[in-house]
């Protein structure tokens, strides 16, 4: 075996996993963010209904990792709850043990493909591609109006194809080259040996499947091992391996977990202790029950698959009445308030476009919800990064999120006003809308900008001088207020606003640059730390960019509306 080549596998793979697991959930939310939450109500609002989901689900894609992670993409995304949830991953657990019975869907070997028709698909709306471009854009209102909305689907749908492919590369590349380990005698007998004894026997499958991130794999181990003329393994070991095997299986989901929020942790530990406790439920008991496993066959590798989903059967029907306890417990462990912020558009409505003038007047309401949201996230991000605050960071990146929804649907609903009958002025303010709209999710990446450079000091433990923090201090406080004289002028022209939304813009651009130069004297005093300088630049920049923007509002507002 070549440990070192293991090693790297692990360690690439699970880069790949968790990047396409961010870029999984976030095509999730724009494609299907208000459909899938409707229908995953519908269906899981019922727990049987939702153990039936998760136990349909895995029985056809033939992996209890890929429904878990999928479940987590979508509780990131906020389009299930976390008690819907619950019933989905006992079922997922339940339709794994199919795969033992069934031939084996390795969709891995197909990552590669899936990938190419992701990207291709994600990229046509920054890449024209002329067929597709002539196929997708029609003439006239109503084709119009579907082109762009395919367009916008297809992109989203390929960035769920392409994190799903990213996402199976790295499950594949982990568990390639270390179930090699699988083939080797050495490593066969060892785990027949640690089964004679229950706890050794759930710990070497609890190992073992977290190596090899596959409790199928584990499983089918154990029951080819119970095959043939020469058993190597009796049906108490095989099932002490296979306990254990389903504790193992539960690192994927606690991967997927990392960096998501608040309820996809609360899932993946309530995955981790639905299997936990099912292992505690059933040791007591494992003579009593491996003798009901043999009147079952006469076959010692049928005992060992029978004894797999008996086990899963009975632990879920024990524990989903017990669903809500569940629920208290993971909440009481990963204490917390999620971070809720309301997305989808609130004023934009398809039966004003007959009106034009309310059209365009819902619009501007919406563009100043949006730009309100900005604000906020401007005062979280300075939050995050003067007190360390992960609770703030994960505010910005929650309102990001609305924000370029918001961005989205709001440019869309302009665009169906474009296709109506409209005045001069009425077409001038539609323009300055779209160039509005722009500019404050520009602003919002900015925010989101100091929010990823706060995480940088936190993780890199980065200090700052008291002078620096009053020089920031007084930045943001001059990007709060050119933001609020900003949404000020789009709810009503006021000409002073947008002449001191100017003369910010200007002090700004003075101040950032005599800022520099005075942390240039701090660090050679070493009075901030040398990896103060860069994050200290940087901050300060994204600031004078959102003043930028300020000014680019400021000059279209004074054109009309």
């Amino acid at each position: 075996m070549n440990i070192k080549l293991i090693v790297f596998s692990l360690i690439g793979g699970l880069a790949l996993f968790l990047f396409g697991m961010k870029i999984l959930s976030t095509g999730l939310q724009m494609a299907f963010g208000n459909k899938i939450k409707t229908l995953m109500e519908k269906l899981t609002n019922n727990k049987l209904a939702g153990v039936g989901i998760g136990a349909l689900v895995t029985a056809i894609i033939q992996s209890s990792s890929i429904t878990t992670v999928t479940l987590v993409g979508l509780i990131n995304a906020g389009l299930i709850t976390l008690a819907q949830s619950i019933p989905i991953i006992m079922g997922a657990n339940i339709g794994t043990t199919i795969t033992a019975q069934l031939v084996a869907f390795k969709v891995g070997k197909y990552s590669l493909p899936i990938i190419a028709i992701g990207f291709v698909l994600y990229s046509l709306e920054r890449y024209r591609i002329p067929f597709l471009e002539k196929y997708l854009i029609k003439k006239g209102k109503e084709d119009s109006d579907k082109a762009r909305g395919k367009k916008n689907t297809l992109k989203y749908v390929g960035q769920i194809i392409l994190g799903f492919g990213i996402l199976f590369l790295g499950m594949t590349l982990m568990s390639s080259e270390s179930k090699q380990l699988v083939g080797d005698p050495r490593v066969v007998n060892f785990i027949a040996e640690m089964g004679k004894v229950p706890l050794l026997g759930i710990i070497t499958g609890a190992l073992f499947t977290g190596i090899i991130q596959s409790s199928s794999a584990t499983s089918g181990l154990v029951i080819s091992m119970g095959m043939g003329a020469k058993k190597l393994i009796d049906l108490k070991s095989a099932f002490t391996i296979i306990m254990g095997a389903n504790i193992g299986t539960c690192i994927t989901v606690v991967l997927a977990s990392i960096g998501s929020t608040l309820s996809s942790k609360r899932a993946a530990l309530s995955h981790v202790l639905f299997n936990v406790v099912g292992v505690l439920l059933f040791l007591p008991f494992i003579g009593l029950f491996v003798g009901l496993i043999q009147k079952t066959s006469p076959d010692l590798g049928r005992q060992i698959a029978n004894a797999h989903l008996c086990f899963k059967v009975v632990t879920t029907l024990i524990l989903l009445p017990l669903s809500g306890v569940l629920l208290f417990v993971v909440t009481k462990l990963i204490p917390g308030e999620e971070i809720k912020v309301r997305g989808g558009a609130l004023y934009l409505d398809d039966h004003t476009l007959e009106t034009p003038a309310i059209a365009l007047s819902m619009a501007k309401k919406e563009t100043v919800r949006m730009a309100r949201i900005t604000l906020t996230m401007i005062e979280a991000s300075r939050m995050a990064l003067f007190e360390k605050s992960p609770k703030h960071i994960e505010v910005v990146k929650g309102k990001e999120k609305v924000v370029d929804e918001l961005d989205d649907k709001i440019e869309i609903f302009l665009e169906k006003i474009d296709n109506e009958a409209l005045s001069d002025q009425q077409k001038t303010n539609l323009a300055i809308l779209k160039h509005i709209i722009s500019d404050i999710e520009r602003i919002a990446d900015h925010a989101n900008n100091i929010c990823e450079l706060a995480e940088r000091r936190i993780s890199d433990k980065i200090r700052f001088s008291d002078e620096a923090f009053a020089e920031l201090k007084e930045v943001f406080d001059k990007a709060d207020e050119s933001v609020e004289l900003s949404i000020a002028a789009i709810t009503k022209y006021d000409e002073k606003s947008i002449n001191k939304i100017m003369e910010l813009e200007k002090d700004v651009d003075k101040m950032v640059e005599q800022m520099e130069e005075n942390h240039f004297e701090r660090l050679t005093q070493e009075l901030c730390s040398a990896e103060a300088g860069p994050l200290y630049v940087d901050v300060l920049r994204n600031l004078e960019r959102i003043t930028d923007h300020t000014h680019n509002i400021a000059c279209a507002r004074s054109f009309g509306f």
